[in-house]
């Protein structure tokens, strides 16, 4: 009988992992196309004032005006952006492939999209923040309960205080674990965002959200 009450524990606990998955998954998914967006604009620009480059910062510039043209300009712009891969620096490489990736997303294309950052993830020539904002959008727009285990391993050396994308990988574990169904692994790791005053206001809210949820 022991035995009997045990599997139905364990089934009820997996059916209440997958649930808070279904429903609190999709908010930490939906922001990957915003934030690499936001991030490939915001260093792009960045790269285009720091680098000698001018020809290279134009190139991107006007590549970038053509991806956000409409839906017409989008292999126009996608032609642009591997002219910049092909022979740009690391910078420009890494905002060539980010763009795409946005590209990608927007049309529903995710294999795709999750392609362009494996790229920036694997090329030790680009910087490390780079590499790792990618890693994190891998874990986000590829995310599976039976990929779950191998993306938290490559989240963990990112979720670090010193690291710019901290908080965004702390959260993605923590949801990982919990599609993996181990909701009391992600219970301390939502507990540190929810009570951590540098944390986004909006990633605290929804931390304390799911605690409840789970009954922290």
């Amino acid at each position: 009988m022991v035995d009997i009450f045990q599997e139905v524990e364990e089934d009820l606990k997996r059916e209440r992992s997958e649930e808070l998955w279904r429903k609190y998954g999709k908010y930490v998914i939906g922001t990957a196309a915003v934030i690499v967006l936001g991030v490939a604009g915001r260093e792009g620009l960045k790269t285009y004032e720091q680098t000698t480059s001018i020809e290279n910062g134009t190139r991107f510039a006007n590549a970038v005006e053509l991806a956000q043209a409409g839906e017409d300009k989008q292999d126009a712009a996608l032609e642009a952006l591997d002219a910049i891969i092909a022979d740009g620096n690391a910078g420009f490489v890494a905002m060539g492939h980010f763009q795409k990736a946005a590209i990608y997303l927007r049309a529903g294309a995710t294999p795709s999209a999750v392609s362009e950052l494996e790229a920036v993830a694997a090329n030790d020539d680009i910087d490390q923040v780079y590499r790792d904002l990618a890693v994190v959008q891998i874990a986000m727009n590829s995310a599976t309960q039976s990929n779950a285990k191998d993306l938290i391993a490559q989240l963990e050396p990112i979720a670090v205080p010193e690291n710019a994308w901290y908080y965004s990988a702390l959260e993605m574990i923590a949801l990982l674990h919990v599609a993996a169904g181990d909701v009391a692994a992600a219970k301390p790791l939502l507990t540190d965002i929810a009570d951590d005053g540098d944390a986004p206001s909006g990633m605290r809210a929804r931390a304390s959200e799911i605690l409840k949820a789970v009954g922290a």
